[in-house]
């Protein structure tokens, strides 16, 4: 039986990695953002669209971490290392299908309405960006693996050094320093695509270590009825997220076209609202994947009670965050950037935004209890309906209602508060107390 440590302990170290996930695309932006709103605008055009596609792969490549968590005990090495082995070669073949497709995103940038020389810059970026895909993806892959058998501190201890690499790099990319030229946005995407291919070699030979020789093997997995019911959960899991993903981050896409429509200012301001919500959506996410986590772990069957104290504890970690945001918006803005149109536009977009980092938090929290049951096609229906209306609302107000860029935060909102609503229906529908079946140890 494996012991299940408190909801904190247990997702401290997955928050320390999911935030130096979100640490690396902050500094980033802080660093470009010294140069101005125009490099600004490249490396947040990037990360609106190819960011999106990033975070597409690394859903799909999360579904693993229930599975892996619940092949914990040590006799369950060949089925937890045969999810490994699907989910590596999962990510290798997304990153090159990326990458051969990307010389193409300067094009598709500028048919979608996007001025000519942004498009150009931007699709510098994220062909830059491209190349260290099939290695970001694999170390991921492997970062879920480790996480999934315990070994998060590991994951975040090489996540804290390769944000120390990214910044060191970023200082020397992206200003110049004598003989390096000033690179700016691209610099930073180099820095960037480096940091990954040496992270993805750091966690691969991690997991080596720990698991032995076997990592490397293909895995002989004994009972294959329960191979095959765990192959149908991994492809059932990850198309599920992955369409949840493709869905929201497709019609994302559309968002950042329109605030990209209202100019460079409005959309380095959109864009920008996102990067600063980043750590506290990743806070949530690695809150949520704990309680999955918990959930699925052999030998610790998920209490419906103990399930909304952890949603409980997850709004209290988030509700500061949020108003901290909300009531420091000005002065956020005012170190974000030297830039005065730009510093005003994000204090006016910084409090709506603030408050869609706690509701969308929320709605992964309990996203992620209800993937824990294998929940997929009720969820995936919420969220991708409800990002439909969010672009349909900021069509309307943004462009018909002459609303501007606020006028896509009030969409994204109005359907963050229906997303919440709904998703928290179907939890309690999903965990009410005459319907659960206690999972046994297995």
């Amino acid at each position: 039986m494996v012991s299940t440590p408190g909801l904190f302990r247990q997702a401290a170290p997955m928050i320390i990695s999911r935030a130096g996930i979100a640490g690396m695309a902050i500094v980033d932006a802080l660093m470009v953002a010294r140069l101005g709103a125009g490099e600004l605008a490249a490396t947040t055009l990037s990360d609106g669209t190819f960011g999106r596609i990033v975070d597409i792969g690394i859903s799909g490549l999360h579904a693993a971490l229930v599975l892996t968590a619940a092949a914990r005990l040590p006799g369950m090495a060949p089925e937890r290392l045969a999810v490994w082995h699907r989910a590596s070669l999962a990510g290798l073949l997304a990153g090159l299908l990326v990458f051969a497709l990307s010389p193409l995103a300067g094009t598709l940038l500028a048919l979608s309405g996007q001025e000519a020389a942004l498009s150009a810059r931007a699709g510098t970026v994220i062909l830059i960006l491209a190349a260290g895909l099939p290695a970001g993806l694999i170390a991921l892959a492997a970062a879920v693996h480790l996480e999934g058998i315990g070994r998060a501190g590991l994951v975040a201890r090489w996540m804290i050094a390769a944000n120390l690499a990214n910044a060191g790099l970023n200082a020397l990319l992206i200003g110049g320093i004598d003989p390096i030229p000033a690179l700016g946005a691209a610099g930073s995407a180099t820095a960037t695509t480096l940091v990954r291919i040496a992270l993805a070699v750091a966690l691969v030979a991690t997991v080596r270590r720990i698991e032995g020789p076997a990592a490397f093997r293909r895995a002989a997995v004994a009972d294959l009825k329960q191979a095959a019911a765990s192959r149908r959960d991994h492809v059932k899991l990850s198309f599920g997220a992955v369409s949840t993903s493709c869905g929201m981050h497709a019609l994302g896409v559309w968002l950042t076209v329109f605030a990209g429509w209202l100019g460079a200012a409005p959309l380095a301001a959109f864009a920008s609202c996102w990067v600063l919500n980043l750590p506290g959506l990743l806070l949530a996410a690695g809150i949520g994947d704990a309680i999955s986590m918990r959930a699925a772990t052999p030998g610790t069957p998920a209490s419906t009670a103990r399930l909304w104290r952890d949603l409980a504890r997850l709004a209290l970690v988030l509700g500061p965050i949020s108003a901290v945001i909300v009531l420091l918006a000005g002065p956020i803005a005012t170190h974000y950037t030297p830039d005065v149109g730009l510093s005003a536009l994000l204090a006016m977009l910084l409090p709506v935004t603030g408050l869609v980092l706690f509701l969308d938090g929320m709605s992964y929290g309990i996203f992620a209890a209800l993937r824990a049951r294998k929940d997929v096609a009720v969820p995936t229906l919420i969220q991708v309906g409800c990002m439909v209306l969010t672009v349909l609302l900021a069509a309307l107000i943004a462009f018909r209602l002459d609303q501007g860029v606020l006028g896509l935060v009030h969409a994204i909102i109005t359907t963050s508060l229906l997303r919440l609503g709904l998703l928290s229906a179907r939890l309690a529908v999903v965990f009410r107390p005459q319907s659960v079946s206690e999972p046994q140890p297995a």
